[in-house]
């Protein structure tokens, strides 16, 4: 299977993230004291299930939108099947880390890659460029852009429509 490269880009992002924070986490347990070997491997193990978890997915999206459209009903049901086998083995990796190493590290760390997600959109929404107006017309290399000119409001009835309602009509909508 060959990802695109914004696929491999975004992979890349999450786990060098994720491998952070994860260092960060295991810094601040030296710091308080709480450093041990169990905190250093259920940091380890919860950290490479979410970069796990990630490229799983980005390996199931991938190969759900190389399905033809007639198909749709049949890529759905992989995303499904994917969604529901990747948080049964997060919940897995949870529990073992749980159960053989510290169970604060390991519940911290599975988040990372969440964190990272969510930082990385807000982000990438800053360096958009500005959206631009569509007049519907195609542009001749080497013209400058023409702005877009509002349409005129339509013609009422001779009613100004801002002064309906007002006191000068008679009714009391407007009065106190």
């Amino acid at each position: 299977m060959k990802f695109d490269r914004s696929v491999k880009r975004e992979i890349a992002y999450v786990s060098i993230g994720t491998l952070l924070l994860t260092a960060a986490e295991i810094g601040v347990f030296f710091a308080l004291g709480a450093y041990t070997a169990k905190v250093l491997y259920g940091a380890i193990l919860s950290a490479s299930a979410g970069i796990l978890n990630f490229f799983l997915l980005a390996v199931t999206v991938t190969r759900a939108l190389s399905y033809p459209p007639e198909e749709e009903a049949a890529a759905k049901g992989l995303l499904k099947l994917s969604r529901i086998s990747r948080m049964f083995f997060l919940l897995a990796a949870l529990a073992v880390g749980a159960i053989l190493f510290n169970w604060i590290s390991t519940l911290i760390t599975i988040f990372f890659p969440r964190v990272i997600i969510g930082v990385r959109a807000v982000a990438v929404k800053r360096e958009a460029p500005a959206l631009q107006v569509y007049t519907g017309e195609a542009d001749e290399p080497g013209e400058p852009d023409e702005p877009v000119e509002p349409e005129e409001p339509a013609e009422t009835d001779g009613e100004n429509p801002i002064k309906k309602g007002s006191e000068d009509d008679g009714t009391d909508e407007n009065r106190i």
